[in-house]
């Protein structure tokens, strides 16, 4: 009888300890990570994970629980090799015309008119120029001409580039993207950014863990969503350029709010 009893407790120990094993793990996969604003205009940031991991959970007779996550997106570092030495008044106006493919490719024109939409509708949902008309030039991308038509269109700014690497792994494998980014000043013809950026989505098999399995999801189309978060994050940079003082007072809320509850005055 005390056998009995002694083997009773035994397993209602290893039961709550598998119960908070489970908890535990629930609690990491369901973790959010969150993009940080970028603090002034020449700051060159590097996150890693950008895209939040979304994680939900259901049981199978069959398979048991079952975790879904997110596929993250990790970005590199901004690296701007030109800069301006100093923020304009307000946001000016800027002609946004197609970007080369450096690689060899047979779709290359169909590539460079996508990713070059994605990446002015970045800027045009983050709001970085007072305007910015999509131009339909031809490919490749060609300095000497984009110049005369965006002092034709009365531009102040024109806006180009090239993509440097393009890589489509779809929902079974890695994307890989890479481009730099030219802010050209079209009264002068100088060159005022030179911005270089790039993203990886990988692609991870499911996890078989016994006890539960993670089930990894990638977004419906892999290649726009990472396409999209670099040029979300240089819209951003610009952004700082163009229209300081507004982001500058929304860098300061968005930190307010992040601390907000979370640090007691009359500890300092």
């Amino acid at each position: 009888m005390i056998k009995i009893k002694q083997k009773q407790y035994i397993m209602n120990i290893f039961h709550k300890m598998f119960f908070f094993c489970f908890l535990f793990i629930c609690l990491g996969l369901n973790a959010c990570s969150t993009v940080k604003g970028v603090s002034s205009y020449a700051y060159d940031s590097s996150k890693e994970i950008v895209a939040p991991r979304y994680g939900r959970m259901d049981f199978d007779i069959s398979e048991g629980f079952r975790f879904y996550k997110q596929a993250g997106i990790y970005l590199g570092e901004i690296i701007t090799r030109v800069h301006p030495n100093r923020n304009l008044e307000e946001r000016p106006t800027a002609l946004f015309v197609p970007m080369g493919l450096v690689q060899d490719n047979r779709d290359h024109e169909a590539i460079s008119q996508g990713v070059s939409r994605l990446i002015w509708e970045s800027f045009l949902s983050e709001g970085t120029f007072a305007t910015l008309e999509y131009a339909e030039l031809g490919i490749p991308y060609s300095l000497e001409n984009a110049l005369p038509y965006a002092e034709q269109k009365g531009a102040e700014f024109l806006v180009g580039g090239v993509i440097q690497q393009y890589y489509d792994g779809g929902a079974i494998g890695d994307s890989r993207f890479a481009m730099q980014l030219q802010v050209y000043h079209v009264a002068t013809g100088s060159l005022i950014w030179s911005i270089n950026h790039s993203g990886v989505l990988p692609y991870k098999n499911d996890g078989d863990f016994a006890v539960f399995k993670v089930k990894n999801r990638m977004p419906v189309n892999p290649m726009s969503t990472l396409v999209a978060a670099v040029g979300d994050e240089i819209a951003t940079l610009l952004h700082f350029w163009t229209e300081p003082k507004i982001m500058q007072a929304k860098e300061r809320q968005r930190l307010r709010t992040t601390l907000k509850g979370r640090i007691n005055p009359s500890a300092f």
